[in-house]
């Protein structure tokens, strides 16, 4: 039971530390004033959302500019099972009934929300799993565009651009930090599993991983349904936090900030994900502060714009520096426990074991002994 338990411990160490960093940072914003802990429960719920995108991005490889459509789908979905019966009545007298007469408590309304992302997710994923590099960037684009086309038009569920409100706010600090502990569980435990693996290996040599039996489509797309389940859930915490939804908050300008904070903390790694959404939150919050003419409680010059602009200097400093994030797409390194510090790096396999790679394929069997070169 013991040895379970150690087993356990270092197989989740890496999630914990970097939930526990984060416990740290949100104790510290409710010292401050009420608006400053109102900030710190959206930067959790960037958290959740660039954990999102990481899952499908950081494993496979493949950028998704589009990710977005799919936490638009969470909040509408959790927006409208949150809202009163007698409300939506008021609001949407044109939806259908299934629409009006439906209503779930916020949990519920949240994982709802996750849940119709990937059911929206498993449909798109069949076209976009086939194709990679520009084409697949171009690609989630264009479904950005579409599903927010859609929001915007469909007036007898989403009423259009006027948007969804009076939304009853449930996203508080805690519920907030326990849907980023679940995130980081689950993207963790899925890179750690034989999917995980093999999607990071189509990563590695897409022809190669092909080559050892590896269905790269089917993999991508188990990838992408669970990133747009995550993202759904990001998307359903910020309608419940907001306490409104409209189709032109999650486009473009809120693309472009989650796609920053993977870049800039590292997306080959869950810790740069977190690491990313961390340190661009506070930056953003900062710069937008000195828009408003107060930098630090120092006054200083009123400059609308500008946090956009040294976002995208940042950006494009960070891809030329250091291409690979703060933390150089690498895991937190985490203390041995004693005993362990002196032992080899690397174990030499067992002949008769199967490999990494061949583990990690399905059905695959054993690998065939060498014979002695003596």
């Amino acid at each position: 039971m013991n040895g379970f338990l150690r087993r356990a411990g270092g197989a989740l160490g890496v999630p914990s530390a970097l939930f526990a960093g984060i416990v740290v940072v949100a104790l510290l914003a409710t010292t401050g004033p009420a608006s400053l802990e109102r900030l710190a429960v959206g930067g959790l719920v960037n958290v959740v959302l660039v954990v999102g995108l990481y899952v499908f991005v950081g494993n496979s490889g493949v950028w998704s500019f589009g990710h977005m459509s799919f936490a638009l789908v969470g909040g509408y979905v959790a927006g409208l099972l949150a809202l009163p019966v007698r409300l939506k009545g008021q609001l949407l007298p044109d939806a259908p009934a299934l629409v009006r007469e439906l209503h779930a408590g916020p949990f519920v309304a949240v994982v709802a929300g996750g849940l119709v992302a990937a059911l929206v997710a498993v449909v798109v994923a069949v076209p976009l799993s086939r194709i990679g590099g520009l084409s697949a960037g171009l690609a989630t684009v264009s479904l950005l565009i579409a599903f927010s086309a859609v929001a915007a038009q469909w007036q007898s569920v989403t009423r259009g651009q006027k948007g969804l409100s009076s939304i009853p706010t449930s996203t508080t600090m805690p519920v907030a930090l326990g849907w980023v502990l679940a995130a980081l569980l689950l993207a963790w435990a899925y890179q750690r599993s034989s999917f995980g693996i093999r999607l990071r290996a189509s990563k590695s040599d897409e022809v190669a991983a092909a080559a050892s039996g590896i269905s790269v489509p089917v993999q991508r797309g188990v990838g992408f349904v669970l990133s747009a389940f995550l993202t759904g859930i990001g998307g359903a915490l910020f309608a419940l936090q907001l306490g409104s939804i409209n189709p032109d908050v999650f486009y473009l300008d809120y693309t472009f900030l989650i796609i920053t904070m993977l870049v800039l903390g590292g997306a080959g790694s869950l810790t740069g994900a977190v690491t990313g959404s961390v340190a661009v939150s506070v930056l953003a919050e900062v710069l937008r502060r000195a828009e408003g003419g107060s930098l630090l409680g120092v006054p200083v010059p009123a400059r609308p714009g500008v946090a956009d602009v040294v976002l995208g200097v940042v950006l494009v400093v960070m891809l030329l520096r250091r291409p690979s994030g703060l933390t150089g797409g690498r895991e937190l390194r985490l203390p041995h426990r004693r005993g362990e510090r002196h032992r080899p790096p690397t174990v030499t396999p067992d002949p008769s074991e199967p490999t990494a790679l061949a583990g990690a394929v399905a059905g695959a069997g054993p690998e065939t002994p060498r014979e002695d070169s003596r």
